[in-house]
């Protein structure tokens, strides 16, 4: 697994669901401070070889004033197989290079996605910033 190149033709985005949407954008003032926030969960059906990852973006002040987005993504993959390896309970342990390019991908799709329904707000022309999919690795969001 561990030496299996990612090839993005095996790679297809084939459905995006944002879940749920809250803003907040009534009392914008110069000095609102916002906290960003951005995790994850991956689900996995490794018959049909896909593969969902789900992001939870938070852009909020303490008055919870801001944004937040769950958005779900839908991957399909091709030899899906080459970027896990069953552990001693049958469980498949997904290379963090395969996952974090599916998080790469999907992030960059959620803030072209926000700045977009963004625009008839107060938060309109606002860019969520860049963020290294290997730290949001880290960020799991916990059920």
């Amino acid at each position: 697994m561990a030496d299996n190149v990612i090839i993005p033709d095996k790679i297809k985005l084939f459905h995006i669901d944002v879940v749920s949407t809250y803003i907040n954008d009534n009392t914008i003032d110069e000095n609102l401070n916002l906290e960003f926030s951005v995790a994850h969960n991956t689900r996995h059906n490794l018959n049909d070889e896909r593969v969902k990852i789900e992001l939870f973006i938070n852009l909020l002040s303490h008055q919870e004033i801001g944004v937040k987005f769950h958005i779900d993504f839908h991957y399909n993959i091709k030899d899906l197989e080459n970027h896990y390896e069953l552990n001693e309970n049958e469980i498949p342990i997904f290379s963090g290079q395969f996952i974090a390019t599916l998080i790469g991908i999907s992030f960059s799709t959620a803030r072209g996605l926000i700045f977009q329904q963004l625009q008839e707000t107060n938060f309109k022309g606002m860019i969520l910033p860049i963020v290294s999919p290997l730290k949001m690795l880290e960020s799991q969001k916990k059920i």
